[in-house]
């Protein structure tokens, strides 16, 4: 006599699944300039200097190519969270720059603006 065996591996909390298909919009716009000015008013190339090969500079600290080299979520976390360490707050020492009350598309212009920095991109002809 033949057996026959069924089964059935529906789980029941995938039964209640809800699938959303959303695309999220980025609403920052990128503006070079505006970064730039960023960059400057917080007086990043005073200590990251721009030379055209160096990574670290005689302190050890990476150059503004070191730092364009950089993952740009390893940068994100460099810059904004560990090496700073409240340096730029309100009662840190350079209390009269802003790094700490940039909003998250200031900080993405500024990490654009970096990451731009060593890469070779083409100037349109006029």
């Amino acid at each position: 006599m033949p057996m026959i065996i069924s089964c059935n591996n529906q789980s029941e909390h995938n039964a209640n699944a809800v699938i959303v298909n959303k695309k999220l919009k980025d609403t920052c716009k990128y503006q070079a300039y505006d970064a730039h000015q960023i960059i400057s008013n917080l007086s990043c190339k005073s200590c990251h200097l721009s030379p055209d090969i160096e990574i670290e500079d005689d302190r050890g600290w990476p150059t503004f190519r070191g730092l364009a080299n950089m993952d740009s979520l390893k940068l994100v976390d460099y810059v904004f969270t560990k090496k700073h360490q409240d340096s730029y707050s309100k009662n840190g020492a350079f209390k009269t720059n802003i790094m700490d009350t940039l909003n998250d598309c200031q900080i993405k212009s500024v990490i654009r603006y970096i990451k731009d920095s060593g890469r070779d991109i083409a100037v349109p002809t006029q």
